[in-house]
């Protein structure tokens, strides 16, 4: 027995009031009519006897009223146990449909297991089916038709997800609170070891929720395309390098054929050894691709019972390198060469780079490139300034580098800041500024050590009122500078890009910066990923974008509503293939998807793992209880409807006593004053 609010208690303490009123009150005599009292002798009166408890059957029911009061308040219960063969509880069945479930026939297996188990449920006893993959999915809801439950087994299909055990758990719990009754928790499976969360305390089950286990099929040997890494785009077919890594789980040391196919066609083969329970490195040097979007594979030849992960889809794209133009007016030679370099250092380079003097440049198409470096110019030719913000504002991007040519103009051309002055230190004097702040949250600047080491000897001082300082000197001058303007990007460098105002071409540095700066603003770094896994979202519009329909197509079929393509965010991909994506801004894509590999490794979860599991869910784990939940399942059950039956019934007990013992009756008392007279 317990007591909820056991705080209430303390008003048992108010017992002491009729203690009060039955002791202390006054004393008050029934006045006797006399004719003459001349003959009575006068005397004291004790009090002693006064003082007595008087009315004890009234004092009881007082009191007892007053200790029912506070008992009620404080709202005992007692834990009473209820055999679960005795109530109704739920049967949830639970069917394993991830990845792993392809090896063999196991999932037809889990079927045929859940169809017995539920051959086994009491008729009138509830039951619930759900399919468990990354997320679970409700089949049917609690119900006691056993054909809705067996329509829903036949109904399961193969899925490419990873399954989630936490997951199982954290639905099993919240079932458990709705329901408020047991639940015989049915897990057919393979009991993929993958599927275990991070941390154990995932798997906890309600009390009351009986783990039952039923395994189908055991771990098996399995050598599968563990991962692929390819370029998303393709300039040069020659100079691809696509890298394949074929793993072995659970399985012998062993000979694999592994193949390169693009758009169902052979390319290379080429054979690797892969070690007992270890891993082969294979290469594919050049692809062949036509122009546009393409379908690749890597393939290994079939040996184990998991066929559907021995080969592994990536999309490319054929595309020819965009263009980069350079504008120098011959101060600077060397920083054409530096920046040049630099953007060759990548095996397939994503641009070409073009140089032009500010007159020609003036009068040259500047739609027809991807990105302008202004590298330390003075004056800009007449118009060529109004050319260069009409082409930002149409999406196109512009990369400022600052010089002594710049420091005597009193603005930032097209960046609209203002130029106030030059901080200079002398390379002879072992004086320099570094760099002291860098915003690594942004694209260009993420991972590049903080220009560890780079020493600057002149930098352009501008004013930030507009723009977003990337990077500053520790002298305060701001070093990287954008600005977003219209529909394109405006970025500065305050200082030049060779080696005489700064030493930053002849550091590691260099390279990642001019690479991620040219991705960045030539629009290669923003797009999505093209090869991703099962359960990945792809996003279909920025946000606030309400403009343009997006479109989603596997093997030409549409996977979106006209609601959907006309608001919807991003889209789940849960099934292998490859996607044909438009978005709400028009850009196309392929994307290829692919199931997580972690369910390629067919091991299961140790005995001792699965019996800690099942114990979370008895009531002597959770409680201390000598009891398990197989006995049954001890609830509080609460005493207040007893408890204020019998205070009623005082009460009214009270009621009568009272009015017995203290209200004299009327007739009585006439009656005594005519004999009085």
């Amino acid at each position: 027995m317990g007591f909820l609010a056991p705080w209430f208690l303390a008003g048992i303490a108010a017992v002491g009031l009729p203690v009060w009123l039955h002791l202390l009150k006054k004393h008050r005599s029934d006045p006797r009519y006399f004719p003459s009292l001349m003959l009575f002798e006068k005397r004291e009166v004790s009090s002693v006897k006064h003082r007595r408890l008087e009315h004890l059957l009234l004092f009881a029911l007082r009191a007892a009223m007053l200790i029912l009061l506070a008992l009620l308040f404080a709202n005992p219960f007692i834990r009473r146990a209820i055999p679960i063969g005795g109530q109704k509880h739920l049967t949830l069945i639970a069917i394993d449909d991830s990845f792993s479930m392809r090896a063999g026939n196991r999932l037809q297996q889990a079927k045929d297991q859940a169809q017995s188990i539920l051959s086994s449920v009491r008729p009138g006893d509830p039951v619930q089916v759900v399919a468990l993959g990354a997320q679970i999915q409700t089949l049917t809801q609690p119900t006691t038709d056993p054909g809705e439950a067996r329509a829903a087994i036949n109904s399961i299909q193969p899925t490419d997800s990873r399954a989630s055990f936490g997951e199982l758990a954290r639905y099993s719990r919240t079932l458990a609170e709705s329901i408020k009754s047991p639940i015989e928790l049915n897990l057919v499976s393979d009991l993929q070891r993958s599927a275990m969360p991070p941390g154990f305390a995932d798997l906890r089950l309600e009390p009351g929720t009986n783990l039952v286990l039923h395994q189908v099929g055991d771990a098996a040997p399995n050598w599968t395309v563990e991962s692929v890494t390819a370029p998303r785009r393709v300039y040069d077919p020659k100079k691809v390098r696509i890298q394949a890594i074929i793993a072995g789980f659970g399985a012998p040391a062993a000979k694999r054929t592994v193949s390169l196919l693009l758009n169902g066609k052979s390319l290379q083969t080429k054979t690797v050894d892969v070690a007992e329970n270890g891993r082969a490195q294979v290469e594919f040097l050049g692809l062949d691709a036509p122009y546009g979007f393409s379908r690749g594979e890597v393939r290994i030849d079939s040996a184990d019972i998991l066929a559907a992960d021995d080969h592994y889809d990536f999309a490319v794209e054929r595309a020819d390198p965009k263009k980069i133009l350079f504008v120098d007016d011959g101060r600077h030679p060397r920083a054409e060469l530096y920046y040049k370099a630099a953007l060759d250092a990548s095996p397939d380079s994503a641009f070409t780079l073009e140089t032009l003097r500010p007159d020609q440049a003036a009068n040259a198409k500047l739609g027809n490139y991807a990105l302008i470096v202004l590298s330390d110019l003075g004056a800009l030719p007449g118009g060529f300034e109004d050319s260069l913000k009409a082409y930002v504002a149409a999406g196109g991007s512009l990369l400022i580098a600052l010089g002594p040519a710049s420091a005597a103009s009193p603005r930032v051309p097209v960046l609209d800041e203002a130029i106030q002055s030059s901080s200079y230190a002398h390379p002879e004097g072992q004086m320099f500024l570094s760099v002291s702040d860098l915003d690594t949250g942004d694209p260009v600047m993420r991972d590049l050590e903080r220009f560890d080491g780079v020493k600057f000897y002149q930098a352009i001082r501008v004013t930030s009122a507009k723009s977003r300082v990337l990077a500053r000197l520790n002298d305060g001058t701001p070093l990287v500078l954008e600005q977003a303007i219209g529909e394109g990007k405006v970025m500065a460098f305050a200082s030049t890009f060779d080696n005489t105002a700064n030493d930053l071409p002849l550091h590691a540095a260099w390279v990642p910066f001019v690479q991620r700066s040219a991705e960045y603003l030539g629009g290669e770094g923003g797009d999505q990923p093209v090869n991703v896994t099962a359960d990945s979202y792809i996003e279909l519009r920025a946000s606030g974008d309400k403009t343009g329909a997006a479109e989603v197509l596997l093997d030409g079929r549409r996977l979106l509503s006209l609601e959907e393509a006309a608001a919807a965010r991003n889209f789940a991909v849960h099934k292998e293939g490859f996607y044909e994506v438009k978005t709400a801004s028009g850009r196309r894509s392929l994307i290829a998807v692919h199931a997580d590999r972690r369910e390629s490794d067919l091991a299961v979860i140790p005995k001792e793992t699965l019996d800690l599991w099942k114990a979370t869910g008895s009531d002597e784990n959770a409680s201390g209880a000598s009891a398990s939940v197989d006995q049954g399942d001890k609830k509080p059950w609460g005493l207040w409807p007893i408890l204020l039956l019998i205070l009623l019934g005082v009460a009214i007990a009270e009621s009568i006593v009272a009015d017995r013992h203290l209200k004299p009756p009327a007739a009585a008392e006439k009656t005594k004053r005519k004999e009085a007279a």
